[in-house]
């Protein structure tokens, strides 16, 4: 894609399964002189690293190599335990992997020379590695996500929000308090009226092992059975469901409601659980002892249940059907904590307790928000003064004590002010969702207004501008 755009350079975009014609659309509206898709599934984009990933792979793996030029063993260690798939694999495996992907971008690299990588954030080893192999030659990398407030969008890099220099607009801070900071808000991607039983279990499980049966045959059809794609797909994965995990709809506490006279509200504790130990932008939790995930808030639970406190546990509405029973059972078996069914919304537990507990998840920064005491780990929405952090294990025997001194903020709206002025800095107000049941045949014209707003802020945000990667690889932010 060519354009007569005002930014120099091009833009290499990584499309995933079925996004291409979205991001082509956005792409041809970036404003830069290029904008070129490649992609790991053949067929598609403008380039396809399958070839020279498949070739490399067959390669790396007869040698048994343990690092490359590209990536060292300590970047390999990383990388395998970011991702839930290639920590499923053997080792020889995954390291092979993970170097032929690093080969394929390093020679596509070449042939595009990009000034800047445009992607979603996906849980995923692939843009970890292009990142990594990015940022060695200086080349800035854009993840685009949806924003807290509807209709927009927000830049990150490597979970870290992108932001601007310069502070919106008081008034656009106001405006989006009364919408983020109140209980009616729920996050665009939350279902509602989903009646989580057994039968629908069944159905999700049903559907999904049948996708994996199918995508382990287009694999082999389209020699390329290590493509993360179809792999993802499979069974075998150390974090798929089994069908014993149906049991997931009669663990829940029906009446739990009964739990709370119990427990003053000061002593109420609620554990918020996310989509996998690693999606999206957990993936890049800075301290790799957080990524096991489950032991982690094993830990918390068991930690608060010693201290006096009932510990309210609810899974996220959209891990119903893929969530293994054997973590509920590890809750269940801490005293005072209580299971709370997926029909419950988030809001509602904010309501019940003083203090709450989730990794990056949008119900910390509603806690927040509220008032009360969110423990998170480092987030795009985080601030320093309103926020308790889990940055490490080494962190969990301090972490009640955190909790006991923390004290009300002096005002409560100082504290949503500087919090959603935070998070704003880091917005645009394109809607992301612009993709769903996007047809290239009838482009809408929010669509190039959205590839104009993205450009320029790239633009903006490099080097020729204020040089936001630049900053953060030399400690300045």
């Amino acid at each position: 894609m060519t354009s007569s755009g005002p930014h120099k350079g091009t833009v290499l975009i990584y499309s995933i399964h079925r996004t291409e014609p979205w991001w082509r659309a956005v792409g041809n509206s970036l404003g830069f002189e290029r904008a070129v898709i490649v992609s790991d599934l053949r067929g598609d984009g403008d380039y396809c690293v399958a070839d020279d990933f498949n070739a490399a792979m067959r390669t790396r793996y007869r040698a048994g190599e343990t690092h490359s030029a590209l990536l060292s063993a300590e970047q390999l260690n990383d990388i395998i335990a970011r991702c839930r798939v290639l920590r499923s694999l053997p080792r020889r495996r995954a390291v092979a992997m993970a170097l032929a992907m690093a080969d394929a971008f390093d020679r596509l690299f070449d042939i595009v020379q990009p000034v800047a990588l445009l992607c979603f954030p996906v849980d995923r080893y692939i843009s970890d590695v292009f990142e990594r192999l990015a940022k060695a030659r200086g080349i800035r990398l854009f993840e685009l996500t949806p924003g807290v407030i509807p209709g927009t969008s927000m830049l990150l890099y490597r979970g870290k929000l992108i932001k601007r220099m310069a502070a919106p607009d008081p008034a656009e801070v106001e405006a989006a308090m009364k919408i983020v900071a109140n209980t009616s808000y729920v996050p665009a991607y939350v279902p509602s009226k989903i009646k989580y039983s057994a039968w629908r279990f069944l159905k999700i499980f049903s559907y999904f092992r049948l996708r994996g049966w199918a995508f382990k045959a287009l694999a082999y059809r389209h020699r390329d059975p290590w493509n993360l794609h179809f792999v993802d797909a499979q069974s075998y994965l150390i974090h798929k469901p089994r069908l014993s995990d149906v049991r997931i709809t009669w663990l829940v506490d029906r009446n739990w409601r009964d739990q709370l006279a119990r427990f003053p509200k000061a002593k109420r504790l609620f554990i918020a659980l996310p989509l996998f130990p690693e999606a999206s932008i957990d993936y890049w939790l800075e301290s790799l002892d957080l990524i096991d995930y489950e032991a982690r808030v094993i830990e918390i639970a068991q930690l608060f249940s010693d201290a006096g406190f009932l510990v309210l546990v609810k899974d996220h509405p959209l891990q119903f059907g893929f969530r293994q029973t054997g973590l509920i059972d590890r809750f269940k078996a801490i005293k005072n904590v209580v299971i709370v069914p997926y029909e419950v919304s988030g809001n509602e537990m904010l309501s019940l307790v003083d203090t709450h507990f989730t990794t990056t998840g949008t119900l910390g920064l509603q806690a927040a928000l509220f008032g009360m005491k969110s423990i998170v780990t480092e987030s795009f929405y985080s601030t320093p003064e309103d926020f308790i952090f889990l940055r490490s294990r080494s962190q969990l025997p301090q972490l009640l004590g955190l909790v006991e001194a923390a004290t009300p903020p002096d005002s409560l709206h100082d504290r949503q002010y500087r919090v959603v002025e935070n998070f704003l800095r880091g917005t645009i107000n394109e809607d992301l969702y612009s993709r769903e049941n996007f047809d290239i045949n009838k482009v809408p014209p929010q669509i190039a207004a959205m590839g104009k707003v993205l450009g320029d802020t790239i633009e903006a945000l490099g080097p020729n501008g204020e040089d936001w990667h630049g900053r953060l690889w030399r400690g300045e932010i």
